[in-house]
């Protein structure tokens, strides 16, 4: 009997262990966005687009500032945009929008506070699926 106990005892030990690994593993992955948010560009009627998205495994809570400076031959510009948002998982989330001269310098500043957390998704991404 005693063996019965000692191999329940340790079956039950391992599963315990898992169980903490996986507890561990999605607590925190919790809330980031996949490390898949930035910005997305590009082109509509002779225009430059640039919007700011995330997508995310799980479902986002937050608030985003979206800025931009941008300067060309026919003068510059500074946009800020922002709020909150609510992000669905698994669905590429729009969060700020510019339309910009082609061919115009531009620097964005984008970033996402979510879950508790903040991101900085300044980086330009080809697409986020």
């Amino acid at each position: 009997m005693t063996t019965s106990i000692k191999t329940i005892s340790a079956i039950g030990l391992l599963g315990f262990g898992l169980a903490a690994i996986v507890a561990t593993t999605s607590l925190a992955n919790a809330g980031a966005p996949s490390d898949t948010c930035g910005y997305v560009t590009s082109t509509q009627n002779g225009m430059l687009v640039i919007e700011g998205a995330v997508l995310s495994a799980v479902p986002l809570q937050g608030s985003y500032t979206f800025r931009l400076q941008s300067s060309s031959g026919g003068g510059s510009s500074n946009i800020s945009q922002g709020g909150n948002f609510t992000a669905i998982a698994n669905q590429q989330t729009a969060l700020g929008k510019v339309m910009i001269n082609a061919g115009s310098n531009y620097k964005v500043d984008f970033s996402v506070s979510a879950n508790g957390q903040a991101f900085d998704c300044n980086q330009e991404v080809a697409n986020l699926r």
